[in-house]
């Protein structure tokens, strides 16, 4: 039986459904002995309170039942949500449960039917791998647009996790049962990596579902290069959502027949705050016997390749101030202008503080961006560093070897 204060925990329809979930595993004494306890006694919670009384209340008990209703089910996802997929969670019978029982509304009344609506809905996200979309919405805003973000479930998909956890029998064999099952398995998992891969460009993967992604990918670059979205909008919205899966997923794209294909996207990848720190990583030699995959994958005339467009199609777009457009916003004031500058000329000084490149080969490039926005500290810095040079090599004297240093080009 579930205590007074997880009871009322669940009760709470104005704290988030991740905040309350939360609150109730962090009163556990201890969580990993306690959860599967706490997880059936909410199971059955969920069961008796279509049966309660409070299922023909309109007041504010009627309130606190979808609460219990909507933030329980959402326990039931978040006490395993560490395992990644959904297939893993031990309650995935009673989610598809709820979900094919969606449609029974005979004698039941209005509120008790609404009920079921909307932990049809709440299951159907779990279901589909779309909690990152709710996880701050309170029980009473999910109640409020259920029917609109409830999703259609492809059920047959869970069959295997069924049989797998006990729930169903397994398929009586038959000499072809064996390969049937390993197609099948097959094309299990290339739904759930063409499914992770379009939602990680508009929502937050979690990282045990990143890893998860990264590791199949790894060992099918095919299936890679036949889902992801290879776009200049596709790219820069993963970095942005998903930076650490946006890095891993270019650095194993380097590595397909698309190669080719990604250097010249890079090229046109807005200087925006994630997109500066993917190609920082790219582009910097990995420190001292620290291997590093994705900087051995660019070569030194790859570089020159990559880096003279990007860095001239990067001042021209903060000139005009359509940096970031359809990813965040356009600049749209003189703050912001400057702080794209004060990116980029912190990228460019963080390269050349790596010897990742050298300034002589990229000073026309800088020249543009400096004398554009000399106003800008960072910018006047490169601008008198450039200018140094041009004079030494006016005058015939040898070219510096190193140039100037400042703490802040650590951001990146």
């Amino acid at each position: 039986m579930l205590s007074d204060e997880i009871s009322a925990l669940l009760s709470d329809s104005e704290r988030s459904l991740s905040e309350v979930a939360t609150r109730v595993i962090a009163s556990l004494s201890d969580p990993d002995e306690q959860a599967f306890y706490v997880a059936c006694d909410v199971l059955f919670m969920l069961e008796e309170l279509h049966r309660s009384d409070l299922a023909n209340d309109k007041s504010i008990a009627g309130i606190r039942l979808i609460a219990k209703v909507v933030n329980g089910e959402y326990l039931l996802y978040k006490l395993y949500e560490q395992y990644g997929l959904i297939d893993m969670n031990p309650f995935l019978a009673h989610f598809v449960d709820v979900y094919n029982q969606r449609k029974i509304r005979e004698n039941v009344s209005n509120t008790s039917s609404r009920l079921y609506n909307v932990q049809a809905s709440i299951v159907s996200l779990f279901l589909s791998g779309e909690t990152a979309t709710i996880r701050l919405l309170t029980a009473a805003q999910f109640a409020e647009h259920a029917d609109s973000m409830a999703r259609d479930v492809d059920m047959s998909r869970f069959v295997d996790a069924l049989v797998n956890q006990g729930v169903l029998d397994p398929p009586e064999s038959h000499p072809s049962s064996i390969e049937s099952r390993e197609l099948k398995s097959q094309s299990h998992t290339n739904d759930i990596v063409k499914r992770l891969l379009a939602s990680s460009v508009t929502e937050e993967i979690s990282e045990t579902d990143a890893e998860s992604l990264i590791s199949i990918l790894e060992s099918d670059l095919s299936l890679l290069t036949s889902s992801v979205d290879l776009s200049v909008n596709g790219i820069t919205s993963m970095l942005h959502v998903n930076p650490v899966l946006g890095r891993s997923l270019i650095a194993l794209l380097l590595s397909t027949i698309l190669r080719t294909d990604v250097l010249q996207l890079l090229q046109y990848l807005p200087p925006t705050l994630p997109v500066l720190e993917a190609l920082n990583h790219l582009l910097i030699p990995p420190p001292s016997g620290e291997q590093h995959v994705a900087a051995s994958l660019i070569r030194d005339e790859e570089k020159s390749a990559l880096l003279h467009p990007f860095l001239s199609n990067a001042t021209r777009s903060i000139e005009s101030k359509t940096v970031g457009k359809d990813f965040e916003n356009v600049i749209d004031d003189a703050h912001g202008q400057t702080r794209h500058v004060q990116l980029l000329c912190l990228f460019i000084q963080s390269l050349l503080r790596t010897g990742a490149i050298m300034l002589e080969e990229y000073i026309y490039e800088i020249q543009a961006l400096t004398i554009s926005f000399v106003y800008v500290p960072e910018a006047r810095e490169l601008f008198q560093t450039v200018q140094g040079i041009l004079q030494q090599h006016a005058s015939g004297g040898p070219a510096p070897q190193s140039t100037p240093q400042r703490t802040r080009v650590q951001v990146l």
